[in-house]
């Protein structure tokens, strides 16, 4: 069962003194952990495809975030396909490819696979 959460509980982190900074296939992460749930600010540069600069294979992971700026094509074997922009809240199943059209901040709220569990997906 949950704990109960109170002012005790009351967290603000800065992604400039994150617990973890990386660059994966040319993505700069920055991370983030607010208790138990890693919030994750990633930066694709322009023209970045995640079947060419990552691996060719579709992305396992569900995610959910909020793109702070530019635009994310996204879309899947079956057809489906959303455009994520600045300013919008996202959940992306698995199963995808990418494509960023414009210099891309996203924060997201997964932890890769967890996302699916965490919130229920």
């Amino acid at each position: 069962m949950p704990v109960p959460l109170d002012s005790s509980h009351a967290l603000a982190r800065s992604f400039d003194h994150a617990d973890q900074s990386l660059v994966v296939a040319g993505v700069r992460k920055d991370v983030v952990h607010l208790g138990e749930v890693p919030v994750t600010r990633a930066v694709y540069p322009t023209g970045w495809l995640h079947s060419r600069d990552f691996e060719p294979e579709p992305c396992g992971d569900t995610h959910v975030g909020y793109c702070a700026s530019g635009r994310l094509r996204v879309w899947w074997p079956d057809g489906g396909e959303v455009l994520v922009e600045e300013g919008q809240a996202f959940v992306l199943p698995p199963g995808h490819d990418a494509e960023c059209l414009a210099e891309c901040t996203l924060i997201q709220f997964d932890g890769g696979d967890s996302a699916a569990r965490r919130f229920g997906l």
